[in-house]
């Protein structure tokens, strides 16, 4: 059985609270194993058959019965992470700024709406890739000042954290 890496949609995040020991608990009790988290923000790591969209309902059912708290789910195996990771559009910056740099995971391309929305409340430098179920986000002033008008659906994480978990899934 592979394993997985899954991002867990605004965890943590105003008033969203989880223990990330009791989200491990849940995920073992449901059957998963060699289930780890990474930081306190939704991101986890499970050894799973199921894969894809089964493991995101899966999981997002777990979060739901043993946490009494929605969260959408992306899950994505090693290959998939190291895909994104090879087709970053903004490696030079990336170089340099990596905590800058955001992974906007999804469950497939943001529509061409989606796309339009993002460039109108896009802060100077601001610049958004579509890539493979996913976008690629450079934030040259940092997340926390940008009015970037996300689409609705999807989990972001900075670049720091995707390697990390690539790593944790045995990628290098």
């Amino acid at each position: 059985m592979p394993l997985q890496a899954a991002f867990l949609r605004g965890v943590n995040l105003g008033g969203r609270k989880v223990i990330m020991s009791e989200l491990r608990e849940i995920c073992e009790a449901a059957g998963f194993t060699d289930v780890k988290t990474l930081l306190a923000s939704g991101n986890l790591v499970v050894n799973s058959k199921l894969t894809g969209a089964k493991l995101e309902a899966k999981l997002e059912k777990v979060i739901v019965d043993g946490l009494k708290m929605k969260s959408d789910v992306f899950v994505r195996d090693l290959a998939q992470l190291e895909a994104i990771i090879a087709a970053n559009p903004f490696k030079a910056f990336t170089k340099t700024n990596s905590s800058f740099m955001v992974v906007y995971f999804m469950r497939g391309a943001a529509t061409a709406a989606e796309l339009e929305a993002m460039a109108k409340t896009s802060l100077t430098g601001e610049e958004i890739k579509q890539g493979k179920d996913c976008l690629y986000i450079k934030f040259p002033q940092g997340q926390g000042v940008s009015k970037l008008n996300m689409p609705k659906v999807g989990s972001a994480r900075n670049w720091n954290t995707v390697t990390k978990l690539a790593a944790a899934l045995g990628g290098a």
